[in-house]
């Protein structure tokens, strides 16, 4: 006897066989290919995955490497600042509905952050050095 489409049974897989998934993504399909030259530049779809990935591990870095710059002398590196800044100008220019600006708010807020904590310093051994 048949089993008909729709039937709990017919939707069920029988032993043996390979349960149904969804398309896989295109890591799936890179690392199974053998990872060697499997990222062409006629498959967008890769590429995307390839540099998200790499770009994320990237910004992943550059945190890090801030807490531990903050955490040992309580400011960003000046570099750093600009870095947010010029990641984040080219992003929102060209893609307007981004984490782009995301970046160049960070920015902008260490770079007048650290104009600020400068100014209160020179201001206060301004006074200091006055009053002496």
């Amino acid at each position: 006897m048949p089993l008909k489409v729709g039937s709990p049974a017919a939707d069920r897989p029988s032993l043996g066989s390979r349960p149904r998934h969804p398309r896989p993504g295109h890591w799936y399909g890179i690392v199974s290919e053998g990872l060697w030259h499997t990222v062409r530049n006629d498959d967008e779809g890769r590429m995307m995955a390839l540099w998200f990935t790499v770009s994320g591990m990237a910004f992943i870095g550059l945190g890090l490497l801030a807490r531990r710059s903050v955490t040992t002398t309580g400011a960003l590196p000046s570099e750093l600042r600009w870095i947010l800044l010029a990641l984040g100008t080219p992003v929102s220019l060209l893609e307007p509905v981004s984490g782009g600006w995301s970046l160049i708010a960070i920015g902008l807020l260490a770079v007048l952050t650290s104009r600020r904590d400068r100014r209160a310093k020179t201001g206060i051994a301004g006074r200091r050095s006055g009053a002496g």
